[in-house]
């Protein structure tokens, strides 16, 4: 946002029209009543970035100054927010109190107080007219603070006057109120330039907490354009290094493939596939009684064997150099053990049996299974 180029609102008590003022290049340019602003300054909107500053009536805001010298700032300033909504004529709830920035303990912090239905009713208005200000400033703060009595100015339709802790209408300007305390009138280009260097340093601003503004965020394309470059980017690297790590592993399984067909080829001289040679090394071990075959077939086929007979027990199990499998079966009945060795024999299995009996009289049976 701008205040080189900025529209000021002064809102009117009652039904009287609205005075706006139009600022260009930092200075005022041009200024009316009513809702006509833009064909009054010959445009169709407002300048995208244009500042836009509402005023409320003062007698519709609530000015106060109150001091926590013994408190930290940001303590203080929550303190005396608390403590002007406490002394508002309306429910706390239905009051809206906003606090100034000072971070100087030793000053009085300025509590500006509006109930939440008239802070409804100007930004409803101010959207009806194709509005979203960016501050909502009360007028009396716009004048000068005055080192003693009053300081005195014509905003917009009202007269507002502004003391060292008090800010109040002209038609509140009671004796009983200001008593014989000095007033000086402001100049009408003095009330000019406060207002515009209230558009980048407001005195107070009542758009915070609930009302505060809401930031639209913008999509921008370069930067969305940045960040798809750089996600793609980042795939690409990932994806290079997935490859690279697929062809170091095809390359190094190439290179085993190769060292286990030469190995193979010192007992199988025709093998050219590692897979193939695999599989005649196998037949060629399982033939002498050795490799894996050899053990898992004659163990699997014992252990099948077992399952028909539950009361027998694998007691001892081996296996020879030559491949024999030898195995130690106890029984309560030898019946149990030769149920089991018929199992073997039917299966195809080679075995042979030495009975014996055990201290406890269990049956034994000493065997050798063979493919």
């Amino acid at each position: 946002m701008s205040s080189r180029n900025a529209l000021i609102i002064l809102l009117p008590e009652g039904d009287a029209q609205p005075i706006w003022m139009r600022v260009v290049d930092g200075a005022l340019a041009q200024s009316g009543a009513g809702a006509n602003w833009l064909a009054a300054c010959g445009v169709a909107a407002l300048p995208e970035k244009a500042r836009v500053m509402l005023m409320p009536p003062a007698a519709q805001v609530a000015l106060h100054w109150i001091a926590h010298p013994d408190l930290p700032v940001r303590q203080g300033r929550a303190a005396a927010r608390l403590a002007a909504l406490a002394a508002s004529i309306l429910p706390a709830d239905q009051m809206f109190a906003a606090t100034d920035s000072n971070d100087d303990p030793a000053r009085p912090h300025v509590v500006a107080v509006a109930s939440r239905v008239d802070m409804q009713h100007w930004l409803l208005w101010a959207q009806h007219h194709g509005l979203d200000p960016d501050m909502i400033v009360p007028a009396p703060l716009l004048l000068p603070e005055p080192e003693a009595g009053f300081a005195r100015a014509r905003i917009g339709s009202e007269t507002v006057l502004r003391g060292a802790d008090m800010a109040l209408t002209a038609d509140m300007a009671l004796p009983a109120l200001i008593g014989d305390a000095p007033i000086a009138d402001a100049t009408p280009g003095m009330v000019e330039g406060r207002m515009i260097a209230a558009l980048d340093a407001p005195p107070l601003d009542l758009r915070q907490g609930d009302f505060a503004k809401r930031v639209r965020r913008s999509m921008d394309k370069r930067a969305l354009g940045r960040v798809a470059l750089w996600s793609g980017l980042l795939l690409l690297v990932c994806l290079t290094i997935a490859l690279i790590g697929i062809v170091k592993q095809h390359v190094e399984a190439s290179r085993l493939d190769s060292e286990s067909v030469a190995l193979a080829r010192q007992v199988l001289p025709g093998a050219s596939d590692a897979a193939q040679a695999l599989v005649e090394l196998e037949g060629r071990l399982a033939a002498r009684g050795a490799g894996g075959r050899a053990f898992t077939a004659p163990v699997s086929g014992l252990l099948a064997a077992m399952q028909d007979a539950p009361g027998v027990a694998l007691t001892s199990l081996s296996r020879d150099p030559d491949g024999m499998i030898r195995a130690t079966l106890a029984a309560a009945k030898a019946e149990d053990i030769n149920t089991v060795l018929l199992a073997l024999q039917a299966a195809g299995f080679t075995i042979t049996a030495t009975p014996s009996q055990d201290p406890g009289g269990r049956t034994l049976a000493d065997i050798t299974v063979r493919s």
